[in-house]
């Protein structure tokens, strides 16, 4: 990296000790990137080199400050205001490492306040794109977890796939973090058969020329992800990961998605490592090829779901966003190496309502196919000691009415009557009493979206009980 370039002698000895920070903190990438943004954003009118014989920072301070005031000026005039944060970020270390060579505290307190925006790469969660947006919290994420949930194939590539869905889905992270895992990241923290609390150990990889398993991040496995997880490790070990070489068997690591043979052009090179581990593109499309095989189409767009690990990686940021965890954290979270990547998701937070209708509930419901109970019964069916009982909202209090028989046979540890609509085992009655209950559930979704204190997720319950309205509204015609 030419630091040269800088001419004033204070600046250059700066922008070195500012390299091997930033190349120490995030990566060698992002140093190069930084200095050259620097460079770049405060060259303009010969700045550098007219400093070039400046060894006073008395006389650097003042046009250091009005350069970086020529420079915010510019960019805001041209609507890219977001180049300014990597010069900004620099200054602000400047004034907090080395205030003495020419760097105003204050001024540096003021750039502090300001609110930089995110880059362009987040004109797809900024304008909600149907198609390359973060998907809908509700009706697209509750459809892809409802086909985790339903998926019981065992050929390899379909568990495969399920691994992928739900890591994708949980983590937000680039296929690039997702090819580098192995068999060996899935660890129980406490070691204990008993009681475990799995954890898996997720490879960085925005770390320059470094190797993708030289960082990890350890972040908690929830139950679903690791069953998912571990059903893969499971039919992964009908494969041997030893490799030929000179009449030597040399064994392998035991990458978490795998190829079932080993890649000959990794092979050739030496090595023998990653010789079993897919491409980013092969993850990519098990994400699509899931999408086909379980025929997910989305309720918003009527058009087959498409799934990236993008768009996986904008929904946990909206969704992390929603909830009020801070830029830092969420940066963290994400792997970035800066918050400034984040800010896109705090700036839509006025649209992320998410509101329901009824009406638009019963359109979605056809899609989501939340509800796996069997069709509608006559209210008048004799059901011995089965009815589950549901407060009607329009009675008087204390008034019941019975929604549909439980064929379950034993005592119910779920949360009835919401969750019967997410039973297999449920018999709903043709009765109005499914309409009533849908009015209510979506009007307190409207009025406190942030609650979901059922038990179950409420808009699954919402999303369901719309499917047995409509069942009942095609039997009575």
């Amino acid at each position: 990296m030419n630091i040269e370039r800088f001419a004033s002698p204070i600046l250059k000895w700066l922008m070195a000790k500012y390299m091997i920070h930033t190349a120490q903190v995030a990566s060698s990438i992002h140093a190069a990137g930084c200095v050259d943004a620097v460079y770049y954003q405060l060259k303009h009118r010969d700045f550098f080199s007219a400093s070039s014989a400046c060894t006073d920072p008395d006389l650097l301070k003042p046009a250091l400050i009005e350069q970086m005031e020529l420079m915010l000026a510019r960019l805001n005039i041209k609507c890219q205001l977001w180049d300014a944060y990597r010069p900004i970020r620099w200054y602000l270390w400047g004034a907090e490492n080395y205030p003495e060579l020419g760097f105003c505290e204050d001024y540096a307190a003021e750039l502090d306040a300001m609110k930089i925006p995110g880059g362009p790469k987040g004109v797809a969660v900024r304008s909600q794109d149907p198609e390359q947006g973060p998907l809908h919290p509700h009706l697209e994420v509750s459809l892809i977890v409802n086909a985790l949930r339903t998926d019981s194939s065992q050929v390899f590539e379909h568990c495969q796939q399920r691994a992928a869905i739900a890591l994708a889905n949980t983590y937000g992270r680039n296929p690039g973090n997702f090819i580098a895992l192995r068999e060996e990241d899935i660890l129980d923290e406490l070691d204990d058969p008993e009681d475990p609390v799995w954890s898996i150990k997720l490879p960085r990889i925005k770390k320059g020329f470094r190797s993708a398993r030289s960082d990890f991040i350890v972040e908690a496995l929830d139950k679903d992800t690791h069953r998912y997880v571990q059903e893969l490790i499971q039919a992964n070990q009908a494969f041997e990961s030893v490799v030929e070489f000179n009449g030597t068997y040399v064994p392998c690591a035991r990458p978490l998605f795998r190829l079932a043979r080993p890649n000959q052009m990794r092979l050739q090179t030496g090595d023998y490592e990653s010789a079993f581990h897919i491409y980013t593109a092969n993850f990519g499309k098990l994400l699509r090829d899931f999408v086909e095989r379980m025929d997910l189409v989305s309720p918003i767009t009527k058009q087959p779901l498409i799934l990236s690990c993008r768009r996986f990686r904008y929904t946990v940021g909206t969704t992390y966003a929603a909830m009020g965890v801070s830029r830092r954290e969420l940066a963290h979270r994400l792997d970035h190496s800066d918050v400034q990547h984040v800010q896109v998701y705090y700036d839509i937070m006025d649209v992320l309502t998410y509101e329901l209708d009824k009406a638009a509930v019963l359109v979605y419901s056809q899609y989501v196919h939340l509800f796996c109970g069997s069709d509608t019964i006559p209210a008048d069916s004799a059901v011995d000691n089965a009815d589950i009982i549901a407060t009607d909202a329009h009675s008087q209090p204390g008034d019941v009415q019975a929604i549909g028989a439980c064929g379950l046979g034993e005592l119910c540890h779920k949360f009835p009557p919401f969750s019967c609509y997410l039973c297999p085992k449920f018999r709903p009655y043709k009765s109005a009493i499914h309409e009533l209950l849908l009015d209510a559930l979506v009007r307190m979704h409207n009025e406190r979206p942030e609650s979901q204190a059922l038990g179950v997720h409420r808009v699954d319950v919402i999303l369901a009980i719309g499917q047995v309205v409509k069942m009942c509204e095609e039997a009575a015609g």
